[in-house]
């Protein structure tokens, strides 16, 4: 019997079975471990990933906060308190929190605020900035980032294609175009803004901070009219993309298109030639506005914007002398560079003195830096053909008949005119600024810039392309940032 119970091998079947699913169960384990184990660490990651961009988004945040600050001298333009932000990230959520610290120098170590932050001037603002910025995902999962940068304030910001304190009319053929699509907008600060003859086009909108808005030719405007007064709309071929707006009184579009809506205070509603909606209301406020920039000369004002300042031209022959040294070719003049010193950006040319800068005929300047001539109790006759060229990269070129540092402005001395043979090359933006009269007349080339002055008289066939121009003095619009670092920390 024991001999048979030996030999028995039945039952070793289930055995075998039972060994080899234990072992399936086994390396099973370990498969679904090791997928849990990498799930968990892909979601880690993820998290991990989800703080850093946050942390990175708030760095981002105070940069383009510094970059596109308020316009006012009289505002502070730093965020200086935590700022904190939630952040879409489907399914959860995100957020950061950045703590800035400014410093007076450039290397980051003298607090700007030590204790009490002071008020943000022309003259008083930081040097560097150091941001930390802490991501947080929606597990908690936190992540550090930390940058540090240079700063350098940008001032004479201004908004507008042509800025003007005055009535302002318009009537002969000229564009105005846009600088980021159709921004190329045109701001009245006193007066009434008339065109009643021309072929215009604007590729902006028009804003009449206290008078009328009248259009009574064939002008295209590509954005809106907003003025304080009344709007009228005149002419069958005048054509508004935008909406018409006035404040405190009627619109009155009798011919031309307004493709957009039309608001009105007094009056009845305009008819079918505003194709959108027609609504009457008294509480629009004012028109967008900007104060009108009272430009001093303040030589620290250039200075911190990298412009090397000469010494005065002064003396009955202080425009003569000037001008020979911005289109002289020798050694220590300007034309080409040279007069620069090096580690700066541009020179200034200050003139003191009544008479009118103009340029010799069929002269050419190589702009090889920014240049600003500046004259104090003159103007400026750029009515004898001239060539002014960037060379190498985009260079600034102010004309600038500056405001008295007392009293009022001496018209007509002070009247600004470029003539119909003054050329500007697409490496030169060119920034007009005029206490009195400026007078833009018909260019041989395309005109990139801005133009601001107490009155505007636009001439036949000009074209200008708006670009922000350097008004150093006036007012900050914000900071550029050279960065030094930007880097994870514990």
């Amino acid at each position: 019997m024991l001999t048979r119970l030996r030999s028995e091998e039945r039952g070793m079947a289930l055995v075998l079975a039972v060994m080899v699913t234990f072992v399936v169960l086994l390396l099973s384990t370990v498969v679904i471990s090791q997928a849990i184990h990498n799930t968990g660490q892909a979601g880690y990651d993820r998290k991990r990933l989800t703080a850093v961009n946050a942390a990175e988004a708030g760095i981002d945040w105070f940069y383009d906060n510094m970059e596109h600050a308020v316009t006012s001298p009289t505002t502070s333009l730093l965020q200086t308190a935590p700022k904190t932000l939630s952040l879409s990230d489907s399914p959860g959520t995100a957020s950061f929190t950045a703590t800035p610290t400014y410093y007076s120098d450039a290397a980051g170590t003298v607090p700007f605020c030590d204790p009490v932050c002071p008020p943000v001037t022309t003259s008083n603002f930081p040097q560097s900035v150091k941001i930390v910025s802490v991501g947080t995902a929606s597990d908690g999962t936190t992540r550090k980032m930390e940058t540090f940068a240079v700063l350098r304030a940008i001032q004479g910001g201004l908004t507008g294609a042509l800025i003007a304190n005055s009535d302002t009319t318009f009537s002969n053929n000229f564009t105005v175009n846009g600088y980021n699509g159709n921004d190329g907008d045109i701001y009245v600060l006193n007066g009434n803004f008339d065109v009643p003859s021309g072929l215009e086009t604007i590729r902006g909108s028009v804003y009449v901070t206290s008078g009328h808005a009248y259009i009574g030719t064939g002008l295209h405007i590509y954005g809106g009219v907003w003025a304080n007064d009344y709007v009228s709309v005149d002419h069958p071929s005048a054509l508004i993309d935008a909406d018409v707006k006035s404040t405190t009184a009627y619109v009155a579009v009798t011919k031309g298109t307004v493709q957009g809506n039309a608001y009105y205070c007094t009056g009845s509603a305009p008819g079918s030639n505003v194709h959108g909606s027609k609504t009457q209301t008294c509480s629009l406020g004012a028109p967008p506005t900007q104060p009108f920039p009272v430009l001093k000369y303040v030589p620290s004002a250039w200075t911190l914007q990298g412009y090397y300042i000469l010494p005065d031209f002064t003396g009955v022959n202080a425009c003569t002398n000037a001008r020979n040294y911005v289109e002289g070719t020798g050694s220590g003049t300007y034309n080409g560079g040279a007069g620069v010193p090096s580690g700066y950006t541009g020179v200034v040319v200050h003139i003191v003195g009544t008479c009118a800068y103009s340029s010799s005929n069929n002269a050419t300047v190589s702009l090889g830096s920014n240049l600003a001539i500046v004259s104090d109790g003159g103007g400026f006759d750029l009515s004898q053909r001239s060539n002014w060229n960037g060379v190498t990269s985009t260079r600034s070129l102010s004309f600038i008949a500056a405001w008295p540092s007392a009293g009022s402005p001496a018209c007509p001395a002070q009247n600004v005119s470029v003539g119909n043979n003054t050329s500007f090359n697409n490496l030169v933006v060119v920034g007009v600024y005029g206490s009195c009269t400026v007078t833009m007349n018909n260019n041989n080339a395309t005109f990139n810039g801005q133009v601001v002055g107490t009155t505007l008289s636009i001439g036949n066939l000009f074209t200008m392309n708006y670009r922000p121009a350097v008004f150093p003095g006036v007012n900050f619009s914000g900071y550029n940032e050279d960065i030094a670092y930007i880097r994870e920390t514990k």
